[in-house]
């Protein structure tokens, strides 16, 4: 009995084992197949490379003066009364790695502002805009290379007037300044590649006016490198996915295989116990035999509980013959009195609990 116990023990550790495997393996297979449905695949084509620059460059003539020695200059300060004409060149270039069409468009416009402090907050009370260059239009066709350059002078005292008068008239502690503004829009399309992208930009020079001192600033330079790509995206990675369905399938069947296992040797386990307990507690009223006892000629009376067949051997003094039927799944307890035999069946399905107290 006790090499019975050894085995159905053995049978129950290697079939634990497996069915903890299997549900492992289920889990990493959905961990896997989860990855492989979220894990978006990305690569990264380089459709083209280009520099774009933006800047200004600004001369300032002088009236005759015994304070500055020079006729022109690009100090950004400056006193202003020797101030004659500003000449500003605002100067745009565009170059890329790959034949592109463009279609550029650029206006220049300047901007008389008048602002005053409230609350040490700068309020803009009156502003005049003057179109210098009105929007033109120019296409460079099969051209890497964009480059635009305008100049534009204009006399400082005239601007200077003006705001002079705008402060007199309003009676108020106006600032004024001169902005100057370039605008450039881009339009390229990549002849390679069938795509448009754009390069739009507004340069800005601002010049005070009505002040001693002048004061010069640029605003908005750019020195712009850029790289564009083509994203090409897979909403999921399929080697991944695939092992994870594979894996999922074969887990699957395991675990199928690992429970049925598991539950025979449940079974099994249970039936060997309750056959031991039968065998030790009532081993000297029971006599094993190896051989089928003949019932063919007798009246079979089934027992259902196996202390009746304790009390039917007290009663008639006569032992219980034990025989295993089917090994490790049925057994049969019988006495065999005349022409009856009366038979205790135990079963490896057997689910109630045990009758023996």
């Amino acid at each position: 009995m006790k090499n019975k116990e050894k085995e159905v023990l053995k049978k129950t550790v290697i079939r634990s084992s497996l069915l903890l495997i299997s549900i492992f393996s289920l889990i990493f297979g959905i961990l896997i197949t989860i990855e492989g449905i979220t894990n978006n695949k990305e690569e990264k084509e380089e459709l083209i490379s280009y520099e774009s620059n933006g800047n200004i460059d600004y001369q300032i003539s002088l009236k005759e003066n015994d304070f500055y020695n020079i006729e022109n200059t690009n100090y950004k300060n400056i006193i202003g009364k020797y101030i004659d004409n500003i000449n500003l060149r605002f100067n745009y270039e565009f170059s890329a790695s790959n034949l592109l069409n463009s279609e550029v468009k650029y206006s220049l416009k300047l901007y008389l502002v008048s602002e005053y402090t409230a609350n040490n907050k700068k309020e803009e009370i009156w502003k005049q805009e003057y179109e210098l260059i009105p929007e033109t239009e120019e296409l460079n066709i099969n051209s890497g290379i964009v480059t635009i350059s305008k100049d534009i002078t204009f006399n400082y005292d005239e601007y200077n007037e003006i705001a002079k008068k705008v402060r007199s008239e309003s009676g108020v502690l106006t600032d004024s300044y001169i902005k100057v503004e370039f605008i450039v829009n881009n339009k390229l399309e990549l002849i390679e590649k069938d795509m448009n992208f754009n390069d739009n930009h507004t340069l800005v020079a601002k010049i005070s006016l009505l002040d001693n001192i002048v004061t010069f600033e640029k605003i908005n330079e750019y020195n712009n490198k850029e790289t564009l790509y083509n994203t090409i995206s897979e909403n999921a990675n399929y080697p991944l996915l695939i092992t994870g369905i594979c894996l999922l399938l074969v887990s699957l069947l395991l675990l199928i295989q690992s429970l049925k296992m598991f539950i025979n040797t449940s079974a099994e386990s249970k039936y060997i116990i309750e056959q031991n307990k039968i065998l030790k507690r009532y081993g000297d009223v029971i006599a094993e035999t190896s051989t089928k006892p003949n019932l063919e000629d007798t009246n079979i009376i089934e027992i259902t509980n196996f202390i009746d067949m304790i009390n039917i051997e007290d009663e008639l003094r006569i032992p219980i013959l034990f025989y295993e039927s089917i090994k490790g799944k049925e057994s049969w307890f019988i006495i065999i009195n005349n022409n009856k035999a009366y038979r205790y069946i135990l079963k490896i399905k057997l689910k109630r609990k045990s009758n023996v107290s």
